[in-house]
């Protein structure tokens, strides 16, 4: 009994650590790819609105990213709008961007921390329940794909409901609510963007599920034929 529910708490914890690291990590990739923002700002006509040249907000752009990641100070960034050489982003913008900025120092340690975990878990199964591996692999893929499939025909079908949503949860005030006609923060990344890159997050993940599954379930063939 003791020895079963050791499995079961560490087939938890393995099936947990797995998925945030993946998630974390599909988060990272899609925020931190420079193209994807390039081919937004063509898309959402970002170039017109915010009155920067492709170059001047691609450069502001990679600031940005790299003052998120923890490479740069403050996001105090000048360029030229227009005819004249200005400074970007706003008091509030700037505030608003330290608290995402916190968040995302949280999230590279939970990344790190889970694929810590995870790594330690796997081994452990690798090494003394090596047998059951295809139903923790099956569970790890299967819940989450449903959970992530109805919550992406939930933004499909309201995105502005649960963007707020969203805010509200992670933020303690209103910074956030930028606005669109004297803000270039949200300029640059306007609702729109904010919805893409969640399908684009949501789309990596789906797919790293299905392999899991497609793992686990020849895993389990292998166990079949071994048994038989």
């Amino acid at each position: 009994m003791e020895k079963n529910m050791k499995k079961i708490i560490l087939g938890f914890i393995f099936i947990i650590s797995l998925n945030i690291s993946l998630l974390f990590l599909d988060v990272q990739m899609a925020t931190f790819d420079i193209k994807f923002y390039e081919k937004k700002f063509e898309e959402y006509n970002v170039y017109k609105k915010t009155n920067i040249q492709k170059e001047d907000l691609k450069k502001v752009t990679i600031q940005m990213l790299d003052y998120m990641k923890g490479k740069r100070e403050n996001l105090i960034i000048e360029t030229n709008i227009g005819q004249e050489k200005e400074i970007v982003f706003g008091e509030r913008e700037r505030l608003h961007m330290v608290d995402v900025k916190n968040l995302f120092e949280i999230g590279f340690k939970i990344r790190d921390i889970s694929i810590i975990i995870f790594l330690i878990t796997f081994i452990i199964f690798i090494k003394y329940y090596k047998n059951i591996l295809y139903k923790l692999l099956l569970f790890s893929a299967t819940i989450p794909m449903i959970a992530m499939v109805i919550f992406g025909i939930l933004i499909s079908i309201d995105f502005s409901k649960y963007f707020t949503i969203f805010h509200e949860i992670l933020f303690t005030n209103d910074l956030w609510l930028l606005n669109p006609k004297t803000d270039i923060l949200i300029q640059m990344l306007p609702l729109n963007f904010f919805y893409s890159i969640s399908i684009r997050i949501l789309t990596y993940f789906i797919l790293q599920l299905i392999l899991i599954f497609i793992l686990g379930f020849g895993l389990k063939e292998k166990n079949k034929v071994i048994n038989d």
